[in-house]
């Protein structure tokens, strides 16, 4: 019994002596030229990024400094009310991320030269930006119906080329008149489409020749990017739900 009651007094002694050593133990003094909010410490090194990475927002250091301050309190208030453990504010991050990223992608894939269209694809764009197009649109139940021509809602519209929707506009660069394209997917469903007509648009309706190159050089670009994201679908293995496999061509 003895013994119990020295172990019982050592063990005691020992988490008292954990519990009080890290009230005696003075805090670490930051370094000379840190910024300090409660319990937050931004280094200097911190300070000079910070100011480095944003300093096209402020006039001086100061003046970032009293930014970081207000936005630092609000930071932990916002902590303090557990929002950051919220579902909500989780989910509206994990959106903000995806869609940043996303962006970010299509950027460097419209900058890239690999969607660059050469002068010869530019000088055959032009000359739809002075038309207008009748276009008998099908729309089908399935891509078996859409495959074997099967029955579909008919519906025949009249733009110019630039009015029409974008993955119109794609497919009737490999239209001839009378022409009936391969089945097309897009949001809606399954559909056809077929060039009834061509027509001239009034003088004052066409684009200068300059204004023509650069809407070209936009539309086709935008064509290419289309194709690529396709492509991706296509060589990727997707299942979706009750429907199948999808993609993953080979």
């Amino acid at each position: 019994m003895k013994y119990l009651l020295t172990a019982c007094a050592i063990l005691a002694a020992l988490l008292a002596g954990l519990l009080i050593a890290p009230l005696l133990t003075p805090r670490a003094l930051p370094v000379a030229g840190a910024l300090i909010v409660n319990q937050r410490i931004y280094t200097p090194v911190e300070l000079d990024v910070r100011m480095r990475d944003t300093a096209y927002h402020f006039e001086n250091k100061n003046a970032m400094i009293t930014d970081l301050v207000y936005r630092e309190l609000l930071l932990q208030e916002a902590r303090n009310e557990k929002i950051d453990r919220e579902e909500a504010f989780r989910t509206s991050m994990r959106d903000f991320f995806e869609q940043s990223m996303i962006k970010t992608l299509l950027d460097r894939q419209y900058k890239s030269a690999n969607h660059e269209p050469n002068p010869d694809q530019i000088s055959a764009c032009m000359p739809l930006l002075s038309h207008k197009f009748t276009i008998k649109r099908i729309d089908y139940p399935n891509q078996i119906a859409a495959k074997d021509q099967g029955i579909g809602q008919e519906q025949t519209f009249e733009n110019s080329y630039l009015d029409l929707p974008a993955d119109i506009r794609t497919a009737l660069l490999d239209l001839e008149g009378g022409e009936l394209s391969l089945p097309l997917l897009n949001s809606g469903g399954w559909f056809r489409l077929q060039l009834l007509e061509v027509g001239k648009l009034d003088a004052a309706s066409i684009p200068s020749d300059i204004e023509q190159e650069v809407l070209c050089r936009q539309e086709l670009k935008r064509q290419s990017i289309q194709n690529w994201l396709e492509n991706l679908y296509q060589k990727s293995d997707i299942t979706l739900p009750n429907r199948g496999k999808v993609g993953n061509d080979g």
